[in-house]
């Protein structure tokens, strides 16, 4: 196996090349950026680097597509890892009477009856659930004020639930928010981000132009929570 440098879809990549009797030039994208290729014995490096750069945009949205599979699979918790605030940790184990769980600074403990994941989940959620009550109760006062008192609105009831389609949801009819507990895998910004959105629908039930208008008025980076949530 062969190696060169290259500068392609933005980023100067380790190029590792396969040499095989191959009709064809094949690309691969690793994980870590690098790319691997597979070509015929006699085709040359300016080749090689040729047939990469024709092949920029596919590398892009290839990686793009690693990106959400590693969100996907970052945004959760099993026997190995668990996802804390956008911050990954290694889960231990410990046997004990009553189930709960503490986050250390580099691991996240389980104390178990027995150790399932069931009950793992259990555990994680139920912790995960008074962390994010905490968190809106002391984020809920400025929407309070500024979306509802200002605009003479009651006060919503806001409640979490576990959501796996979707993050947040609000019905203004009865002024009821719900919060999905999943966002406690993701960084801080993205709860800011969904409670203001289901404030948002107390003014604008709908996605309209106008509902966005209200968003960038008081997130206007708002966009990069959303890119985060996909």
């Amino acid at each position: 196996m062969n190696e060169m440098k290259i500068t392609a879809a933005g980023k100067e990549r380790t190029v590792h090349i396969t040499y095989k009797r191959n009709r064809n030039m094949y690309l691969r994208v690793a994980d870590d950026g690098s790319l691997n290729v597979t070509c015929p014995r006699y085709i040359s490096r300016a080749e090689i680097a040729a047939f990469i750069m024709e092949k920029e945009t596919w590398i892009r949205r290839t990686e793009n597509r690693q990106t959400k599979r590693e969100q996907r699979h970052l945004s959760g918790i099993d026997e190995h890892e668990a996802v804390w605030l956008g911050r990954r940790y290694p889960v231990r184990f410990e046997k004990a009477r009553t189930d709960f769980m503490m986050i250390e600074e580099n691991e996240i403990v389980f104390f178990l009856r027995e150790q399932s994941q069931e009950r793992i989940e259990k555990t994680f959620y139920d912790y995960a659930a008074r962390q994010l009550q905490a968190m809106i109760l002391e984020r809920r006062e400025e929407w309070d004020r500024e979306i509802c008192q200002k605009n003479h609105i009651p006060l919503p009831r806001i409640t979490l639930k576990y959501m796996t389609s979707r993050w947040g949801s609000c019905t203004p009819a009865s002024r009821h928010i719900s919060i999905s507990k999943r966002l406690i895998h993701y960084p801080v910004r993205c709860l800011d981000y969904v409670l203001l959105h289901e404030y948002a629908h107390l003014l604008v039930p709908n996605h309209s132009k106008a509902f966005y208008q209200v968003i960038s008025e008081y997130m206007p980076d708002y966009k990069e929570s959303v890119r985060l949530l996909r």
